[in-house]
């Protein structure tokens, strides 16, 4: 690292995201500061290191590719052309990513993209892999992977077989044919959350994976209509007492983490806005849908502000407790049924992209967020 990025990496990391929050005026004025036309198909997930200083980008297209996210640049591209590439986790190493392939075998590639050597490989799925994530721990060196085959597994980055594995149960069907299932750690590491296929979502201890889920909750029918299935699951940052359960048709609920039932149905489609996409852009766009991914949700790092990416190209944005108290309202100002907890955008962004946003990813450090589609946008705030 030269001497010119380590000083602004510096200054990145000593400021407090949490001191950071987005107000309604600085959300509401993010705009695209820098736009990537690298890729020749949809990306397909977003991720940024430990310090916000680099993201990493998995595409349709088999590319893994490294961007600067403090000079706004394009840094490095490998090409996973035999197994394809999906879901890339920077790790707490400098220089590796851990990423999910996508024909041949369902095999975790860890990748020094810096010399295109692979350090190691961890067998063990016998499905697509849906959710790959860090730890967050400080220097855990533990990733965690959902599959198609129904396991959960954690993974030590220095030993090729999984510490755990588990396969949570999924309801009176007993099998995810058909369905998803994803998985993600809470804020403090210590949790992991199973959502599978359209019945439950589970709690576990990561010290007693093997115990089985210290609680579990059915999922909504609500959240299951039309035969939707799981699509991903996150916890809000920081606190971590909430989480979103992404649908597989888009469906995205706000659930209590302690209770596990939906407080809030985040109603993605803008209104009145006109799809640019074309016949392969909604083409790719299926693929993801299909394979579960529910990639284009992130959430700032204050846990406040919850971002969305759209078919039509638009970024819709919610103040979360604003939500959550506007369906409080309704439920005691009316009949509280279940339609009142549907919510619609407080906003979107001033900018939008060529086709279905696929990916997005706050940075965890810098006022900055990015987006993909078969471009990659930065965005950041105006002021």
């Amino acid at each position: 690292m030269d001497p010119e990025l380590g000083a602004e990496t510096l200054a990145i990391l000593r400021k407090d995201p949490l001191k950071q929050a987005l107000t309604r005026t600085t959300v509401k004025d993010f705009q695209i500061s820098k736009l990537f036309a690298d890729n020749k198909a949809a990306i397909t997930s977003v991720d940024h290191d430990l310090t916000g200083a680099r993201c990493v980008t998995t595409s349709l297209d088999e590319s893994l590719r490294i961007y600067d996210c403090v000079r706004g640049t394009r840094e490095h591209v490998s090409y996973s052309k035999k197994y394809g590439c999906n879901l890339a986790q920077f790790t707490t190493h400098p220089g590796y990513i851990a990423y999910a392939s996508t024909k041949i075998n369902d095999t975790i590639r860890y990748l020094s993209y810096e010399t295109n050597q692979y350090l190691r490989y961890f067998v063990g799925h016998k499905g697509m892999v849906t959710s790959l994530q860090r730890s967050p721990i400080p220097g855990s060196g533990t990733i965690l992977s959902a599959a198609m085959d129904g396991a959960v597994n954690l993974w030590d980055l220095e030993q090729v077989n999984p510490v755990s594995v588990v396969k949570p149960a999924c309801g009176s069907g007993g099998s995810i044919a058909g369905g998803g299932i994803a998985a993600a750690y809470d804020p403090s590491g210590t949790a992991i959350a199973v959502a599978v296929g359209s019945t439950e979502i589970q709690l576990f201890d990561v010290r007693k994976m093997a115990s089985g889920p210290f609680m579990s909750s059915p999922l909504e029918s609500q959240l299951t209509a039309d035969g939707a299935v799981v699509a991903g699951v996150q916890f809000l940052p920081t606190v971590g007492d909430h989480m979103l359960l992404v649908m597989s048709n888009g469906t995205i609920a706000v659930l209590d983490a302690f209770t596990l039932k939906k407080q809030a149905v985040l109603l993605s489609a803008l209104p009145g806005s006109a799809s640019t996409a074309t016949n392969s852009d909604l083409d790719a766009l299926g693929k993801m849908q299909k394979a579960f991914l529910g990639q284009n949700v992130t959430a700032a790092p204050d846990g406040k502000t919850v971002i969305v990416g759209g078919e039509s190209g638009d970024i819709a944005f919610w103040h979360i407790q604003e939500a959550l108290n506007s369906v409080a309202r309704n439920a005691n100002g009316g009949s509280g049924a279940m339609p009142s907890a549907v919510v619609r955008p407080d906003g979107s962004w001033n900018g939008s992209h060529d086709g279905p946003v696929s990916a997005c990813a706050f940075n965890p450090h810098m006022m900055e967020c990015v987006s993909g589609s078969r471009s990659l946008a930065l965005w950041t705030t105006a002021t």
